[in-house]
């Protein structure tokens, strides 16, 4: 046969008040005591107002006590407590109201909880930062911070889905520095390096919003160019040559030779045509005296 057992609110590790019509307290236990910092007979008679922060005491007035009106509870409110010293301390409160008028309150601290959840977000974004960081290691050269090959790949493949839908044209450019072996030989590769970095530099100062711009290895980059008619995509590859030969790096001249290629609307191409008709108008740029750009027709 069990015992009969009398709880005694004192031994829980939460805050135990009861609020009048008039908000003042009537009861508290030890929890509320210690969290005030003052003893029963400072507490009782007391309005709970003392004990909050007035920005609380403003989310209390406008939100809380309306919301009881209705719902007779609120719950996993989130306040700041003042104790006797002034300190604010950040709580947990539920409260129902009862139909007499008087209020049952249950108050906890969250300063762990707090702690918890901002190392959860600290964590998070920690973790979305590496994420980050692999899927730029994944999908950009290093070096110039350009779509590395195998990303242009993908989203090339993508774009010639989206135009054979659409029935629009895209253009492709194939570009490679004229004489990089000459700039490595003769000033090392650190300056070859910055030779690339400056060239991607210039490449995505001219881009619009939706081109693509890679480096497809070594010296050669890539570009494609969505919706653009044959003379635009023409007009804007000589800007792009014209800019680069107009900005030396250290002194050095650079110059491109560039292979281009516009699709027609309604006609089905993959990426390898592309890519074999823009270099065989790049081969023609260079046989033909370099520091220029050739187009060659789909077949």
């Amino acid at each position: 046969m069990s015992s009969e057992v009398k709880p005694d609110l004192n031994h829980f590790l939460s805050g135990h008040l009861v609020v009048n019509k008039d908000r003042k307290i009537i009861f508290c236990n030890d929890y509320i005591h210690e969290l005030i910092n003052q003893s029963d007979n400072k507490v009782i008679d007391t309005p709970i107002s003392k004990y909050i922060t007035k920005a609380s005491n403003i989310f209390l007035d406008s939100y809380i006590y309306p919301l009881l009106l209705t719902d007779s509870t609120a719950q996993e409110i989130q306040i700041t407590w003042l104790n006797s010293n002034g300190e604010k301390i950040p709580v947990i409160v539920n409260i129902k109201l009862d139909k007499d008028g008087l209020s049952y309150w249950s108050v906890y601290i969250c300063i762990n909880r707090d702690k918890l959840q901002n190392e959860w977000l600290s964590a998070n974004k920690k973790l979305e930062k590496q994420s980050q960081e692999l899927f730029n290691l994944a999908t950009t050269d290093p070096l110039t911070g350009l779509l590395n090959r195998r990303e242009f790949q993908e989203q090339t493949k993508k774009l010639i889905s989206q135009t054979d839908r659409s029935a629009s044209t895209f253009a492709l450019l194939s570009i490679d520095v004229d004489f990089f072996k000459h700039v490595n030989d003769t000033h090392g590769h650190q300056v070859g390096d910055k030779v690339l970095i400056h060239l991607a530099k210039l490449f995505n100062k001219n881009r619009r919003a939706n081109d693509l711009v890679s480096r497809f290895g070594g010296e050669e980059f890539i570009l494609v160019l969505p919706d653009i008619t044959n003379e635009d995509a023409y007009q804007l590859a000589e800007k792009l040559r014209l800019n680069v030969e107009r900005n030396p790096i250290d002194n050095i001249q650079i110059t491109l030779s560039i292979g281009l290629v516009v699709t027609k609307k309604a006609k089905k191409v993959n990426l390898e045509q592309l890519l074999k008709t823009s270099d065989k108008a790049l081969y023609m740029s260079k046989a033909t005296g370099r520091n220029k750009t050739s187009v060659a027709e789909l077949e």
